[in-house]
């Protein structure tokens, strides 16, 4: 233990006077400081959006209670009055638009995930729920190429390029210096030198990753004790992640080939691990189990929307009184209904649709799900991405609320709309408070 202790003494004082390791440090830690304000700003810049769409909405909400209580005597203010307290206006410039947010977690600017992918609000009505979620742009392809410069880009992909840096001439730096017959001659073993060179670069990545994480959390201003906030588990995918890029250099170490050749092998391993294997399971799979392209069922809907509007006011209200027969009754001359009923039914389409890509798309994650062992750095960013709830299914997780949500205000209105009634006073301060 002495003689490896003396082995981890000397070799971190022939790294520490490389001045290519301190650039490359130097390098890795701007890197991650770049990636940490990279994501920070990204989740201001959503959390100032969703704050002023709030602050808007309570504006809205202010100038309807408002306009609830008005004097209608006075001619002047009849028309505010009908505006707040009218259902079948409701999709027009009165009680438009109410604003359900996906909320980032404390540590979203860590791992963005799927968050500048998607919307991180809606802002719903009582019209159809399916052409704000499927209409609008369908994604950043820049974005979709190269993925988030934040912090989780920095552990997964340019940390085992600092380690294949580190480790690629372990043994043939000594081969090829002409130290190595003199190192054998000594009385510890070359397997034990070895060791203690390959130990001191572990914990000098595990100190460069250890320091980046602190950072992050630190300048996310996120509680480290909080369990929450996941810094120990961040900490040990870090860990694990790292130490097994080092094992895989060590094997490549253990071929005894040339700088260069363990050098060029480390980074195709990198090339097959992070980025070709898992494009080669998203290809397989894909192949298994085609998905339709979003731009199709963009499309398909759209269609279905030009469709209902063209046919009989009788073909959509049959269909709409078969889901809400309790408005059946509904005189079937008047526009309100009909065209409520029309939205209604293009939403009930395109949940069908969309049932039968959800059952396709949960077959393909249990078929990918058995191969993302091949493909490291996909697994570990997706954990990173789950911990900060930004993965794809925090997002599913967040378009099931809005769809509830979207309900509740149906429910309300239709109660209200189809029903001849007007919406009290007390019926907007339950609006306000939430439904």
């Amino acid at each position: 233990m002495k003689i490896l202790m003396h082995i981890l003494s000397f070799e971190w004082k022939i790294l520490w006077r490389s001045q290519t390791l301190k650039v490359l440090l130097l390098v890795i830690l701007g890197a991650g400081l770049y990636g940490i304000y990279f994501g920070k700003f990204e989740v201001e810049k959503q959390q100032a959006r969703i704050a002023e769409v709030q602050a808007e909405q309570r504006q809205r909400f202010d100038s309807l209670l408002v306009w609830a209580q008005l004097d209608t005597t006075l001619e002047a203010n009849r028309a505010k009055y009908a505006r707040a307290l009218m259902p079948s206006g409701s999709d027009y410039r009165t009680h438009s638009n109410y604003t359900v947010v996906n909320t980032p977690s404390a540590t979203a600017g860590l791992c963005l995930g799927q968050r500048d992918l998607y919307p991180v609000y809606y802002n719903l009505n009582i019209t159809d729920f399916a052409r704000k979620v499927n209409t609008g742009e369908l994604a950043n392809p820049m974005k979709l190429l190269t993925g988030n410069f934040d912090l989780s880009y920095v552990i997964v992909f340019l940390l085992p390029l600092l380690i294949i840096s580190l480790f690629y001439n372990l043994y043939s730096v000594e081969k090829e210096g002409g130290t190595l017959p003199l190192l054998r001659a000594q009385t510890v073993s070359l397997f034990t030198l070895l060791l203690g060179k390959s130990i001191i670069r572990l914990f000098l990545i595990w100190g460069v990753g250890a320091i980046l994480l602190l950072l992050g959390f630190l300048l996310q201003g996120v509680p480290l004790a909080a369990t929450e906030s996941g810094f120990f588990r961040w900490l040990g995918i870090l860990l694990a992640y790292t130490t097994l890029w080092a094992l895989v250099m060590v094997g490549v170490v253990a071929l005894r080939r040339s700088s260069a050749l363990s050098a060029m092998l480390g980074l195709g391993l990198w090339l097959v691990f992070t980025l070709i294997t898992p494009a080669l399971i998203n290809l397989s799979v894909s192949a298994a189990q085609p998905l339709p392209n979003r731009a199709e069922v963009i499309h398909a809907v759209r269609t279905q929307n030009d469709k209902n509007w063209e046919m009989p006011k009788s073909y959509v209200l049959n269909q709409f009184y078969a889901a809400y027969p309790e408005y059946a009754e509904v005189d079937t001359t008047e526009f309100y209904p009909w065209y409520y009923a029309t939205f209604t039914v293009l939403d009930q389409e395109a949940q069908a649709l969309k049932a039968v890509i959800d059952e396709q798309v949960q077959e393909r994650n249990a078929q990918m799900a058995r191969w993302e062992w091949l493909a490291p750095a996909a697994w570990v960013h997706e954990r990173l991405a789950g911990l900060c709830h930004t993965d794809r299914q925090s997002q599913m997780a967040f378009l099931k609320e809005a769809q509830a949500y979207h309900e509740k205000i149906k429910d309300f209105y239709f109660a209200r709309l189809y029903e001849g009634a007007s919406i009290t006073l007390e019926d907007l301060r339950k609006l306000e408070r939430g439904l």
